[in-house]
């Protein structure tokens, strides 16, 4: 079913490891956001739909007959998007856990960041 992930890449278990990391650090921030301003916030529904839409773009993007390389920049801006809402929420409604872990967070993400501008091959 995924032969076309295999043919892409020389390590696809290593860059499905990652995403799914990545998407792992998206559950987090939603979860973050819900434990600073509620389940029932819009801010936690907003974080929530956009880490599903970016999970969609990664793997539309990633297939052959999928998405454009400029729908990268969407998923870019998503990925700067998620922690930026958590952060408003963690900032709404303080605790010295939530900065902490919104802290730990914001260094995975930029991590991802990197390496995301290197699997869609955006870089210099």
């Amino acid at each position: 079913m995924f032969d076309w992930f295999a043919r892409r890449f020389t390590d696809p278990a290593a860059v499905a490891f990652v995403l799914g990391l990545r998407f792992l650090s998206y559950a987090l921030y939603v979860a973050l956001t819900a434990a600073a301003v509620g389940v029932r916030s819009r801010l936690t529904a907003l974080n929530g739909g956009l880490a599903v839409v970016s999970v969609a773009l990664t793997v539309l993007i990633l297939h052959p007959d999928g998405l454009p390389l400029a729908a990268s920049y969407a998923d870019i801006l998503i990925h700067v998007a998620v922690p930026a809402i958590a952060g408003y929420a963690v900032f709404s409604n303080p605790s010295e856990d939530r900065w902490v872990g919104f802290s730990l967070l914001l260094v995975t993400s930029l991590f991802f960041l990197t390496l995301l501008v290197v699997l869609y091959g955006e870089g210099p």
